[in-house]
């Protein structure tokens, strides 16, 4: 039954009874270890993009809204809400009697300074309250935002898991300032129990948890905690991670590498799971200074690169990754479009000739860095990216590649090296972020050629300079 639960996790760690058959109808109890691809940077959701934060955390904090099998928002901790003033007012109102890990009910209140420290910290949150005029408690169980012009993003952002707008106790918040929170307390179906850095964050089920009466779906609904206790185990090599799998030692290993896939077949205690889609591999040039700061060059490099083969080199199995230009999944069709994708796989070596050409270009070393782990196999990124620099070579440019670890790429200042593209990914997913900043400096967001990400739920893919998607595999005990 356990390897059951541990194949549905993904992202969260949770199921339903809807969600296994009759004749797999899940038992109360156990304790589970997930091996997971390193240390979460912290545990505040409002103040980090990483997946693994938000893959955490998920189990422990609850958002007003979050997102459908459809990948629409669908009310959470709201029980609805109505719009009026021609768009431009939000009057949510709130479920009653839920409560958070230390006892006390929920109210408009905690989500007034919930959502207030979210729009300081969060990239999400400071690209929606741009256009948020206020926010105020109606009454213990309504809030009303107004905003500035009527918006068609509100209830994603508000929906969003990545770096998404938990609800904290008010006062847990205040003690925060306008830092990271130090209480981890929140709604969700699990509590949070300790942290052991290089060890474990350990959660057990929360025994009041208030769940939605509605079916599941997608990340909304009703969630059931069947495990007593989830022990999230930082273990950055991935075959260690398959290792201990099929030993025993973990439930449920994250994110091990494609060319394992073949080695767990036809293993009785170990499944494997293809999550697609996933996200994307992405491409970021330096728009501030050095040779990528012209746009030319820029342009250049996107109209040299043929994906297929990059991916194959980087991914490898086909049933891994796809192609698509558009800055959405076909998943998500409220969304999906191919409109702007003519820039993507232009794979043409006489273009970016001539670009490089009117750019001045003088054949300078163009420095290509990403991290040497992160989510997936970044071995794969180096692959991808040599891949490209091989191609990029014969279109005209001049680059290199290297690696850094991953700690390091999350260390390093605002500032960036000249003449630097950074690969980074996947965390691809159902809501983009509305906004051009990334980790590593701030530059404008690159559309097609090396678009951002955020998130999904057993969805999501992965994309190399563009729309390049692929399913990641997980492998559970």
């Amino acid at each position: 039954m356990i390897t059951r639960l541990v194949t549905l996790a993904t992202l969260m760690l949770l199921t339903s009874a809807s969600a296994v058959t009759a004749q797999e109808q899940p038992r109360m109890g156990g304790v589970l270890k997930a091996g997971m691809i390193g240390e979460a940077p912290t545990l505040d959701l409002h103040v980090t993009t990483a997946v693994i934060t938000q893959q955490i955390t998920w189990h422990v904090y609850e958002t007003l809204f979050t997102l459908d099998k459809n990948l629409a928002p669908i009310p959470m901790l709201a029980e609805g809400h109505a719009i009026a003033d021609n768009g431009r007012r939000y009057s949510i109102t709130l479920r009653k009697g839920v409560r958070f890990h230390n006892g006390k009910e929920m109210t408009s209140a905690d989500v007034v300074s919930s959502l207030q420290h979210w729009s300081k910290l969060a990239t999400p949150g400071k690209a929606i309250w741009k256009n948020v005029e206020g926010i105020e408690a109606k009454d213990p169980y309504t809030v009303v935002i107004y905003l500035k012009e009527p918006s068609g993003s509100l209830l994603f952002a508000l929906a969003s898991p990545n770096n998404g707008a938990a609800i904290y106790p008010k006062e847990v918040v205040a003690a925060a300032g306008d830092g990271a929170i130090k209480e981890y307390i929140g709604t969700g179906p699990y509590r949070f129990v300790e942290h052991k850095p290089d060890r474990h964050v350990r959660l057990a089920r929360f025994k009041e948890y208030s769940a939605r009466s509605d079916p599941p779906n997608g990340y909304g609904g009703k969630r059931t905690a069947y495990i007593d206790e989830i022990y999230f185990i930082p273990v950055p090599e991935a075959s260690v991670r398959l290792a201990g799998t099929e030993t025993g030692e973990y439930n449920f290993a994250q994110s091990i590498r494609q060319d394992q896939a073949d080695r767990i077949k036809g293993q009785s205690a170990v499944e494997a799971q293809v999550v697609k889609p996933y996200g994307w591999i992405t491409a970021v040039p330096n728009h501030k200074e050095g040779v990528m700061a012209n746009k030319k060059v820029r342009q250049a490099f996107q109209a040299v690169l043929d994906m297929e083969p990059i991916m194959s080199a980087g991914i490898g199995n086909k049933g891994f990754y796809r192609l698509d230009g558009a800055m959405f999944y076909p998943e998500q069709p409220q969304l999906y479009s191919l409109a702007g994708t003519t820039g993507y796989n232009q794979k043409n070596k006489a273009k970016a000739r001539q670009l490089l050409k009117e750019a001045g270009y003088a054949g300078c070393t163009t420095p290509l860095s990403c991290p040497r782990s992160r989510w997936r196999t970044w071995a794969s990124r180096l692959t991808s990216r040599c891949s490209t620099g091989r191609r990029s070579s014969s279109g005209g440019t001049n680059p290199s590649c290297s690696t850094s670890s991953r700690r390091a790429s999350r260390s390093r200042p605002t500032r960036p090296s000249p003449r630097r593209s950074s690969a980074t990914g996947p965390a691809g997913g159902a809501s983009r972020k509305r906004t051009s900043s990334w980790p590593r400096w701030r530059g404008r967001r690159i559309r097609r050629s090396g678009a951002r990400s955020s998130r999904r739920s057993r969805r999501s893919s992965t994309r190399m300079s563009g729309a390049s998607r692929s399913g990641t595999t997980s492998i559970s005990r």
